[in-house]
Order: structure tokens, then sequence, then C-alpha cells
């Protein structure tokens, strides 16, 4: 093989990694993007931490709903900016993400609340001073076999509702801040078109995927933590409420 050949091969190599890169440079800005929104995180760890083992598809939820909202905001700015107040849309809808972190936060806390003294009792202990009264948790076990498709539906429908949470909320971060539209210009930038195209197919698989990761990561830490202790669970879920509540607070005041 000449010299020829070799320069024409790696000629051809390059203008494949060239030709990735749009969509790499796309997946990397989407994913930092995503991972380093404090109110995306907010919303999304509570409804994760509800679910015992379908972790990843609520974080995909909820990119998707994310990548449908920065769609919907740039076709709005693209056709009706003339008629619409698009800067005062954007900014209103910020502050509607901060109301719906604090409800989704209360909600949160309010559920650990309500399971938690669900799970704590008195009981009556004899010793030689006399009968005491102590209070502590502990776990309830189902002998119960749960195989019936009344069970399957029951425990399919809080499910479905945090994903279908998930994915609402993420259409509303897509949709909130006009400063989204700044990560797209990049592809205004490429020379030919389908670079363009590969930089947004790029950005949106990141988001898709970094929030499906974060969602994996986070229910199998919380659910080995839990292993130890129930007690430990309720708390991460507790305190994820109250993080979402602060976040909120700030995104509407801050």
């Amino acid at each position: 093989m000449g010299f020829n050949d070799y320069l024409c091969k790696d000629s051809f190599y390059l203008a494949m990694i060239l030709s990735d890169l749009p969509f790499v440079i796309g997946l990397g800005a989407s994913a930092f993007h995503v991972l380093t929104g404090p109110d995306h995180l907010a919303a999304v760890t509570p409804l994760v931490l509800e679910e015992k083992r379908r972790f990843t598809p609520i974080g995909i939820a909820w990119g998707v709903g994310h990548v449908l909202g920065m769609a919907l905001i740039g076709l709005v700015y693209l056709f009706f900016k003339p008629y619409i107040p698009i800067e005062s849309v954007s900014m209103h809808s910020e502050q509607l993400v901060g109301v719906v972190l604090i409800f989704l936060g209360m909600s949160a806390v309010y559920r650990v609340w309500k399971e938690h003294r669900h799970h704590v009792h008195p009981h009556v202990h004899e010793s030689e001073d006399g009968a005491y009264v102590h209070i502590h948790g502990h776990e309830h076990r189902h002998l119960k076999k749960h195989g019936s498709r009344h069970d399957e539906h029951r425990h399919d429908k809080p499910f479905r509702q945090n994903a279908g949470l998930a994915l609402a909320i993420g259409v509303l971060h897509g949709f909130a801040g006009i400063a989204h539209l700044f990560l797209l210009l990049p592809a205004l930038g490429f020379a030919e078109r389908q670079q363009s195209v590969f930089y947004l197919l790029g950005f949106a698989t990141g988001a898709i995927l970094a929030m499906g990761l974060y969602a994996l990561f986070i229910g199998k830490f919380s659910r080995r933590l839990s292993l130890h202790s129930k007690q430990v669970r309720f708390q991460l879920r507790m305190w994820a409420g109250v993080l979402a509540i602060v976040v909120g607070v700030y995104w509407i005041f801050g």
C-alpha cells in the first residue's frame, strides 16, 4: 500500500470523525445542561425515589418532555414572535416551574409522613419496674403473593402517574427559559445542514440519556441504602421533597 493509499484512508477516517463531531458536541452540551440544572434534578429525584424498581423510565420521560418543550418554545419563537411576548411567557413559565416544584416537594413530604405514621405503632412492654409504652417503627411483610392482574394494575398505576408527571414537568422545563434557544444556536453555525441535524439529534439524545442514567443511579443508590434500613429510604424521600420545595421557592423569588 503506497503513501497515497494511506493518505486517502486517513482522510476517510478524518471525514468520519468530523461528521460525527456535531452529534458528540450536541450530546455533551445537552448532558451538561440537564445535569447542572438544580431545578431539573429537584424535579426528577422525588419521582425516582417513589419507585422501587423502574427508575430509568422516569428519567427518560422527563428527558423526552424536555426535548418536546424546547422544540415547542423554538417553534413559538420562530412563527409567533411578532404576536406573542415570548420573553414574558418564558419568565412566567419559569415561575410556574417553581410552583410545580413546591407542589411536588410538599406532595413527597406528605406521602413520606403518611407512610411513616402508618409504620409506627405503640407497644406495651413488661419489666421489673412495671409496664411501659414503647413506640417504634417496623416493617410490614406481606405474605400474600402478588400475581393477579388486579395487583399488577394497582402497582402500575403510581408508576404511570410518576412517569406522566415527569413527562409533563420535562415539557414545562423545556418551554421555560428563552435561554434554552441559545443552546440550539450552534446548530446554525455548521457549514452543512446534515451537521446541524446531527447536532440537534445529539442534543435530544443527550437530554434523554443523561437524565435516564441519573435516575438509574439515584434509584439504585437509594435501593442499596434501603437494604440496611427502611428508615433511610424514608429520609431520602423526605429530603428530596424538602430540596424540591427550596429550589421552587428560589425559582420564584430568587
